[in-house]
């Protein structure tokens, strides 16, 4: 009865173990607009949301000036849970990150670009050498 007892308590602990976590998530740089899962969250980073630990996250980030950026958060299959039910069964899964930081790419502007010193385009080949000069002409054939 006290093992009976024991192993519905531990499995209720695991199992609100498996629910919600808040997940901070940050950006370099600050100030950019985020989705999870295709769902706008309506604050700018660095923020902290309410997840759903038993399914996989895909964020997106976006910031004027900066290329959108994907990132995701996988699940892990806790093998504590997955004594309780099978490694496939999503309570067995959880999401181990509390807080991720994403970098974002900056877009090039005119301002920031710089041109580059590339050699010419030679269509594949090696560039041909120089003809050599024109000799002049001998006077006898002149006429």
């Amino acid at each position: 009865m006290k093992c009976r007892m024991l192993a519905c308590v531990l499995g209720l602990i695991l199992a609100s173990c498996v629910g919600t976590k808040k997940l901070s998530i940050r950006t370099e740089p600050a100030g950019a607009t985020v989705c999870i899962n295709g769902v706008p969250q309506g604050s700018v980073t660095p923020m902290e949301v309410e997840v759903n630990q038993k399914k996989d996250l895909g964020i997106v980030v976006s910031k004027p000036g900066y290329e959108s950026t994907a990132y995701t958060v996988a699940t892990r299959t806790n093998w504590w849970l997955s004594l309780l039910w099978t490694k496939s069964d999503p309570r067995a899964r959880f999401i181990e990150e509390d807080e991720v930081t994403i970098p974002m790419k900056r877009i090039p502007t005119l301002s920031n670009f710089r041109a580059s010193s590339m050699p010419p385009y030679t269509g594949g080949r090696e560039a041909a050498p120089a003809p050599p000069p024109l000799r002049p002409m001998p006077k006898d054939l002149e006429s």
